[in-house]
């Protein structure tokens, strides 16, 4: 075995070490760590249900019963047309415990970043030490680790771009498929936030190539061009999710911009809290916890800002990765200080994370390729902490031995990483173990500081002793259950399609109402007429509308309005045979369910009403239309599955027929095995035209949005590209032949 692939071994067993015993302590700190806010109301519940209900291997495309976020094929966080999401599903549903859920698939995305990022840095000749370290730090960096602890696509997307990066830069077979594998991941992963990013990575790539050797020699050959074309077969392997996101974009409602001077404010990071970063720093961000984000969110690898002047950054820009480095790096800085709302993407300090994935990369790959370890720089660095201190004080001037223990610590970081890339190998390998294991006390001091936030938050509020864990900027859910038994017992109606209108969860996330948050009812396996929306129906969510989460919205008035041409109001239309009305609904919103509806009883703070019209299923109207109240199907949406199934017969005239199931491009009916219109009720539901003279006719809806209907040819012919991409750089890797520019070698590495 060559020193270069055992260094890589080695370093790859260290590394996952360290981040397995760095899960463990933070296991031991907070058990929900990776169990709150979005987690529990909308990624959790959902990959579990879609791994319990798959038919034939595959997830639901639609879910009726979840009302305006019913389309779960447009919501691509989902991945229901992506087979990695397939397995993931299937492994969320093999348990119960959505603890053991939510720690399985952070530590999987985690452990695979931390992977990537150090054959990345391996790959540029990056000491193996301090590769191990920056892996350390990228993969506990703070907005990965305290907001994509929530939002899981965030941990899934990230955990793939270093691979994407490792393939582009590695010659061979191995670089192509890896590019192709990565390109696909990331196209599919749930967070379009991250694809600007990666197409500018690959654009690095290319201009460094360029740079090398021009068209002819730097990009236009056969090794370069496969790993290209290996990419192209990964975008053809997700059209069917981009496609049908397309698709839905014509009836799908998102947030606009501020209609006065077009920024709302709303998560936007102080630039000096971007470039200045720090293990504890609290940044000053506009956003769920106030003008102080409490929690440590702006913090990447403890050494990776100071170490910025340990370089020679004028002779490190011709080093192989450092200008595509600086050039993603540069781009997310920017992005950072965008306006809240940017065409369909919302929220710029989501861009945070790309932030403290490329400055690690950018410093380590230039400090290998040109190191300055002069005195002058290391008082520089040694300023940057300086800087680093002030600031964080300046934002929580109350936890200032926190920030104090993170300044001499990170002084004692920047320092062995100059002894480790400047002196003899006895001294060389204690700075290596020195950097590893200060670099992963960042998260620890990070955690340690946001416990000792929750006991002065707690003592203040006189709750002494009531939390458990670190106080966390998002909905803690510390009240919700954490298994599937504990989620059917307390539920309203668990099993049952039903109709829920609340306008507030309550502090325990709904827990003790029966009605939960966001899909965390689908765990319950209840259906109550709302989701968790990130892509909500527009015109639906108009006549009945929703919070993010579920709150009902709609003034009672609105939802009394007569739905057109049916002769009904829009709650009795939109509404399952059973609905359950909070008791702080307006009176005139239950006084018409007393009325028109049976009352059949309830539970605390809940009024329950029951529907007697003879219509089976999701039908809730009817036009020359009998149909029959035997023989019918309503359920989710399943590929080659009709989703709604009913007997119907008409007179001598059309007829039709209302469902309570939100329109969405893809829908399709048939009468008797023949294609029949699809129409809306004023946009929002859809109707079936049913033709005269049917008796006893067997109507059909399916869901076939356009992804569906192309989902095996696109993967068949995406991997057909893929594999070759990878036949080409294989052929000329064996063969040997012709000139081989000059770029990271995967083989290299600094011992």
């Amino acid at each position: 075995m060559s020193a270069n692939r055992s260094a890589w071994m080695v370093s790859t067993l260290v590394l996952v070490a360290v981040q397995v015993l760095q899960l463990l302590a933070l296991r031991a700190l907070d058990p929900r760590f990776f169990w709150l806010d979005d987690s529990q109301a909308q990624f959790g519940p959902t990959a579990w249900w879609l791994g319990t209900t798959a038919v034939d291997g595959r997830p639901a495309l639609m879910d009726p019963g979840l009302g305006s976020a019913s389309n779960l094929v447009a919501d691509i966080q989902y991945g229901v047309l992506d087979p990695w999401h397939w397995l993931m599903h299937r492994l969320a549903s093999s348990t119960d415990n959505m603890l053991l859920l939510s720690w399985g698939f952070a530590s999987a995305c985690l452990l695979l970043l931390g992977v990537g990022t150090l054959w990345l840095l391996l790959c540029h000749h990056v000491r193996p030490a301090l590769a191990v370290a920056g892996a350390v730090g990228v993969a506990s960096s703070g907005f990965l680790l305290w907001y994509g602890g929530s939002w899981w696509p965030v941990m899934w997307s990230v955990a793939w771009l270093p691979w994407l990066w490792l393939g582009l830069s590695r010659r061979g077979w191995l670089g192509a498929l890896l590019t192709g594998v990565a390109a696909w991941v990331l196209l599919t992963a749930g967070n379009p936030y991250l694809l600007p990013f990666a197409a500018l990575l690959v654009a690095g790539q290319v201009w460094e190539w360029h740079r090398e050797g021009g068209w002819r020699a730097g990009v236009l050959t056969t090794p370069r061009l496969s790993r290209l074309l290996a990419g192209a077969g990964g975008v053809v392997l997700a059209l069917p999710t981009l496609l049908s996101l397309l698709q839905a974009s014509s009836v799908m409602q998102r947030q606009g911009p501020e209609a006065l001077i077009g920024n709302e404010g709303f998560g936007v990071t102080n630039l000096a809290d971007v470039l200045v970063g720090g293990a504890t720093l609290m940044g000053q961000t506009n956003a769920y916890g106030g003008d102080i984000g409490f929690v440590p969110a702006m913090a990447t690898a403890l050494f990776a800002v100071p170490a910025v002047m340990l370089v020679s950054w004028r002779r490190a820009l011709h080093a192989p990765g450092v200008l595509t480095a600086l050039v993603v790096f540069a781009a997310a800085v920017l992005a950072t200080q965008l306006p809240t709302t940017v065409g369909a993407f919302r929220y710029p300090f989501r861009y945070l994370v790309v932030v403290q994935v490329a400055l690690p990369v950018l410093v380590l790959i230039a400090l290998a390729a040109a190191p300055a370890f002069t005195r002058s720089r290391l008082a520089l660095a040694a300023s940057v902490v300086a800087a680093q201190l002030v600031l964080a004080v300046f934002r929580a001037p109350v936890f200032l031995v926190w920030h104090v223990l993170a300044a001499v610590l990170t002084v004692l970081c920047v320092f062995a990483v100059a002894r480790v890339g400047h002196g003899g190998s006895p001294r060389r390998l204690a700075a290596g173990a020195a950097v590893v294991l200060l670099s992963t006390s960042g998260l620890l001091v990070g955690v340690g500081m946001m416990l000792h936030v929750q006991e002065r938050a707690d003592s203040l509020n006189g709750q002494v002793g009531e939390s458990e864990g670190p106080l966390r900027a998002l909905y803690d859910g510390e009240d919700m259950p954490t298994t599937v038994a504990e989620y059917r017992a307390g539920a309203l109606a668990p099993g049952d399609d039903v109709t829920v209108i609340g306008y507030n969860f309550g502090p325990d996330g709904g827990w003790s109402a029966g009605a939960y948050r966001g899909n965390g009812n689908l765990v319950a396996g209840m259906h109550p007429g709302y989701g968790s929306i990130a892509v909500g129906q527009a015109a639906y969510n108009d006549r009945w509308c929703h919070s993010f989460d579920g709150i009902t919205c709609s003034s009672a008035e609105q939802l009394l309005g007569d739905a057109p041409t049916t002769g009904q109001t829009w709650v009795d239309l939109m509404s399952a045979d059973t609905v359950f009305v909070a008791d702080s609904a307006p009176e005139e919103l239950l006084a018409h369910f007393r009325q028109g509806w049976t009352s059949a009883g309830g539970r605390d703070g809940w009024s329950r009403f029951e529907r007697e019209d003879d219509l089976p299923g999701r039908v809730t109207a009817e036009d020359g239309v009998t149909v029959g109240e035997e023989d019918w199907y309503a359920g989710p949406a399943f590929s080659g599955h009709p989703m709604d199934r009913y007997t119907v017969s008409t007179g001598d005239r059309d007829g039709s027929i209302v469902l309570r199931v939100a329109y969405w491009p893809g829908l399709r009916a048939t009468l008797d095995g023949r294609d029949i219109p699809v129409d809306t009720v004023d946009g929002a539901l859809v109707r079936v035209a049913v033709p005269a003279d049917v008796i006893d006719g067997d109507l059909r809806l399916y869901f076939e949005p356009i992804g569906d209907r192309i989902l095996w040819p696109a993967m068949v012919v995406g991997a057909l590209i893929i594999l070759a991409g990878a036949a080409a750089s294989g052929v000329v890797q064996l063969r040997g032949s012709g000139p081989v520019p000059v770029e990271a070698d995967a083989g290299a590495g600094r011992s």
